[in-house]
């Protein structure tokens, strides 16, 4: 998985759910199975996921779900050392899942065209988003809809060969601050800047709310593929990130 330099020098190797107050891991995966595993990831799922799968009625959306929800409780399972099955999930005001038990982790998922990215701390808000780039959208139009005037001057002063992927560079950082955040669509996407700095990870995030100390969070791009760019929010500055590749469905089934 490519990454930027001050993010690639302590990778995740395995998926041994160790986590360091200090530290936020990010696990990257393809959402492929087998169709032979797709049953299988049934047995992992609480009734009201099983519904939600039968009422999706395109076959390839029913299996990305069951995947992506596998990935989310397999993982959470070996840092919260629990069977993925007895993981249970609630909502926040503005509908971000968290974790009904008594516990000190945080997450984050997101999954876009068969992608999938999960990111986990203790104790501090997180949030990640993942987007597949796509050719056929107009970034000048999107970023005069959705961006912040610097963020937008910012646009126009990248090449045009680099404008398509410089949008998802600030889209995917602004979705996952506000995922960070809790806030869902209550939150103006004009009302934050984050614009990302050459040679490095990190961007600068200013937050115009008076009342908010964008000090205290921290937002670095994930670059995870050529055809994917993906974002991490973090509250704090003092933690170090890690990222991984997640390994495959039917392995960590055969371990669960």
């Amino acid at each position: 998985m490519a990454v930027h330099s001050d993010l690639a020098m302590n990778p995740l190797r395995e998926l041994d759910g160790i986590l360091a107050p200090d530290e936020v891991h990010v696990w990257h995966a393809e959402l492929t199975v087998p169709k032979s595993g797709v049953d299988r990831l049934f047995e992992l799922l609480v009734p009201e996921e099983r519904e939600r799968a039968s009422r999706l009625k395109l076959p390839d959306l029913r299996t990305e779900f069951l995947i992506t929800r596998a990935f989310l409780r397999l993982t959470l399972g070996r840092y919260l050392r629990m069977e993925a099955r007895e993981i249970h999930f609630q909502t926040t005001r503005y509908g971000k899942p968290e974790l009904v038990t008594n516990s000190d982790l945080r997450f984050n998922l997101s999954h876009s065209f068969g992608a999938a990215v999960i990111a986990i701390a203790r104790n501090r808000m997180v949030g990640v988003d993942v987007e597949r780039i796509r050719e056929n959208l107009d970034p000048i139009e999107l970023s005069d809809r959705f961006f912040s005037r610097p963020e937008s001057e910012w646009l126009l002063s990248q090449r045009p060969s680099e404008r398509l992927r410089s949008f998802f560079s600030c889209w995917t950082a602004k979705e996952a601050y506000i995922k960070a955040r809790g806030e869902g669509v209550s939150r103006e996407l004009k009302s934050f800047s984050v614009i990302p700095r050459a040679n490095s990870s990190r961007l600068q995030l200013h937050d115009y709310d008076p009342s908010e100390e964008s000090t205290s969070w921290s937002v670095w791009q994930l670059e995870l593929g050529p055809d994917l760019h993906g974002a991490l929010a973090v509250e704090g500055e003092d933690c170090s990130v890690r990222l991984g590749r997640w390994p495959s469905v039917d392995a960590e089934l055969d371990r669960a």
